[in-house]
């Protein structure tokens, strides 16, 4: 039974990861929405950063930020350095976003949001030597702020269940 208890500890432990990494993959698929990775990523990368900070350090942000520049087709390291720094300031954070209502982390999701997407259009256009257009940042801050509300409800399902199941050990 010891063998049975460390892999569901473990499959807990990784679980916040590999299912932010099934969303990005999920989200590469081409339906004509450009800007969904992001989109899934960063909402993913706060909630479990509030709620699991152990299931999503920084190395894991680190991978993720890599397989989301990587199927965008992004200059690499934008990804990376947007989450990692959502990650941190979210990690800062934690003691006082664990405490509040749902209406006052999506508010606060909505500034890390257009912070993330105005790093990212930035860094983009340094790399780039060039102004990238508005349009794409600004789509994906909606569709950030937008699907986070049900993002949300279904990672904090999931994260009851996994809570309840550590507790009935």
């Amino acid at each position: 039974m010891g063998l049975l208890r460390r892999l569901d500890a473990a499959a807990r432990a990784g679980f916040p990861g590999l299912f932010t990494a099934f969303l990005i993959i999920l989200a590469a698929v081409p339906v004509g929405l450009p800007g969904m990775i992001g989109a899934l990523a960063l909402p993913c990368i706060f909630f479990w950063t509030i709620f699991r900070p152990a299931a999503m350090p920084a190395p894991v942000v680190f991978v993720l930020g890599l397989l989301q520049d990587l199927l965008s087709f992004a200059p690499l390291g934008t990804g990376v350095l947007t989450l990692l720094i959502v990650h941190g300031v979210t990690l800062r954070l934690r003691d006082f976003l664990v405490r509040q209502s749902f209406l006052t982390s999506w508010m606060v999701f909505c500034g890390f949001a257009a912070g993330g997407v105005a790093l990212g259009w930035g860094l983009q256009a340094l790399l780039g030597w060039v102004l990238p257009p508005l349009a794409p940042g600004l789509g994906q801050w909606g569709m950030a702020v937008g699907l986070y509300p049900a993002l949300a409800w279904l990672l904090a399902r999931l994260h009851t269940a996994m809570r309840r199941a550590e507790t009935a050990l």
